[in-house]
């Protein structure tokens, strides 16, 4: 199960807040989460606070392999919780060396060259079969 940290909207148009939940991937934005976090309100005066975390359960959930939405994570940056570590980010592609990657072509060749084969084998077998005669029946007066 992929976890995420991500804002679910909430308010009425022209006058939404945030609720900041973990959710699994799979769950729709304002739908099921596993817990609230905290809030954000984009229309909040200065005086009062526009960004309410709870740091320790935050530092939990990227401790365990949650990934923040990109809105998210430049909220916890104001706020001051640490980003996730490299860990527990998704893993890049590693480089090929010159061999492996000619190994790889090799075979996308023979794949390609097979493929080209079984479609050249499909039209045959369909220029072979005999056509069917269409008989129009004779209208009835």
């Amino acid at each position: 199960m992929a976890v995420v940290i991500r804002l679910n909207i909430r308010g009425r148009k022209h006058l939404a807040f945030h609720k900041i939940i973990v959710a699994d991937s799979r769950s729709p934005r304002d739908g099921r989460h596993i817990e609230i976090l905290g809030h954000y309100d984009p229309l909040a005066k200065p005086p009062v606070p526009s960004v309410v975390i709870d740091k320790e359960r935050t530092a939990y959930w990227l401790s365990q392999g949650a990934l923040p939405s990109e809105q998210v994570a430049s909220l916890l940056k104001q706020v001051g919780v640490v980003r996730p570590t490299k860990a527990s980010l998704p893993k890049k592609k590693k480089e090929l060396t010159p061999a492996e990657r000619k190994a790889r072509q090799e075979m996308n060749a023979k794949r390609a060259a097979k493929a080209k084969a079984a479609k050249k084998a499909a039209a045959e077998r369909k220029a072979a079969k005999p056509k069917k005669k269409v008989v129009k029946k004779a209208e009835k007066k």
